[in-house]
Parts: structure tokens; C-alpha cells; sequence
């Protein structure tokens, strides 16, 4: 929580005392306050989400919705984020997954894909192949929705497994990537409460992370 709130505070400070005179410096101040709470905010959303879970609070929100009604009302966040790190979110939905309807809590399935291409975004900021995969397929009985980067995977084989919250340490945080290590345990547990399970590969090219959702059956 500390540092964005003292990068807001700082530069809030600045641009308040009349300090920054320059017009393009004084938009890159501003368009930083923007990303930092945003980035804030999504901190505060995790914890909270984490704390309802331990508390034994279920999904609330439960709708029917088809994955291609899923995808339009996701889609603009997701790509968002990757284009604020400067990547592309490339999405690729089978023909046969578009149709499959699924009753879930779609705020939840929101925080948990935002979740995941936010690690990408960190995780691969070394990246040559600046692309990410939002991949969706189906089976029988579950639609998988992938989350893929080109990056050089987790700095330890630790991380892929993670499932204990708050598990990063301050110098794992300042050699890796910012955050307290919530966010791929509190996706698993997000997952699991949905009826799903989340499966991360972490590879030499790249880390994949696969959400198997639960689908209703075909009428």
C-alpha cells in the first residue's frame, strides 16, 4: 500500500504547488496518479475479495451468461491493462466454446482473468514478443480460459506452485515484480470457489495459466 499512496502523494504535491510548469511533464505526472490508483485500487479489491474467502463468504452475484457475452463485457479491461504495460492481448476463442452458457458470478471471473494478465504483465516485462493469449477452448464439461506471455517465466519454481497468500518477500518484491504475492493464490482460491480449478505452467518461453470454469450442459 505504501508505495503507490507515496508516489500519489508526491506527485499530487507537485502538481498542486504549481511545481511541474511543463504541460507534457505535467500530463505524465497525471497520467501517472491515474495508473497508480488504479493500481491501488486493484490492491484494495484483492484483500478484500481475500478477506470475504476467509471469512467463508461465497459468490454472490450468480447470472447465466454465454462465453462470447462473457468475453464482450471483459475484453476492454483486459486489454487495457496489457496496453498500460505495453503489450497486446491477442484473444482467440474456439468456434465451438462462443455458445456455451455458464452460471457464475461474473465479477469474480473478472477479478480472477484480471488477475492473471496482471502477473503477465509483470512477470514478462522482459519480453521481446510483447503479445499475450487470451485463449478460450471448451471440452465436455468445462470451458478453459488461458492467459499466456512470452516472458522468461518466474524467477523460482516456488512461485508457479504458490498457493499461501502474503508468501512475497520484500526482496522477492524488489527483484521480481511489485505486489505482496496475493494474486495467483487468491486466483486458485477464486477458482476452486467457482467450481474450477486454475493450472499455471511456468516454461523456459513463457508462464500459461489455465482456468478450467464449470459449463451447464448442452439442451
Amino acid at each position: 500500500l505504501r508505495s503507490p499512496l507515496t508516489t500519489f502523494r508526491m506527485y499530487s504535491d507537485m502538481l498542486s504547488r504549481g511545481m511541474v510548469p511543463d504541460g507534457e511533464r505535467r500530463q505524465q505526472y497525471l497520467e501517472t496518479l491515474r495508473t497508480e490508483a488504479e493500481r491501488l485500487t486493484h490492491l484494495v479489491e484483492n484483500v478484500l475479495a481475500y478477506a470475504r474467502l476467509e471469512r467463508g463468504r461465497k459468490a454472490q452475484r450468480q447470472e447465466t451468461v454465454t462465453v462470447g457475452s462473457l468475453v464482450e463485457r471483459l475484453r476492454d479491461r483486459l486489454q487495457d491493462r496489457a496496453a498500460q504495460a505495453d503489450f497486446e492481448l491477442q484473444l482467440d476463442v474456439a468456434e465451438e466454446a462462443t455458445d456455451r452458457q455458464l452460471t457464475t458470478d461474473v465479477s469474480v471471473v473478472e477479478q480472477i482473468l484480471f488477475n492473471l494478465v496482471d502477473n503477465a504483465c509483470k512477470y514478462a516485462t522482459a519480453a521481446t514478443d510483447r503479445t499475450l493469449h487470451w485463449d478460450i477452448t471448451g471440452n465436455a464439461s468445462h470451458v478453459l480460459l488461458t492467459i499466456r506471455d512470452h516472458g522468461p517465466g518466474f524467477t523460482s519454481p516456488q512461485h508457479a506452485r504458490r498457493t499461501r497468500a502474503f508468501s512475497k518477500t520484500s526482496e522477492e518484491a524488489a527483484s521480481s515484480a511489485p505486489g505482496v504475492g496475493l494474486g495467483l493464490a487468491l486466483c486458485r482460491k477464486l477458482a476452486r470457489q467457482l467450481g474450477g480449478r486454475l493450472e499455471v505452467v511456468d516454461a523456459a518461453q513463457g508462464v500459461s495459466a489455465t482456468w478450467y470454469l464449470p459449463t451447464l450442459p448442452a439442451v
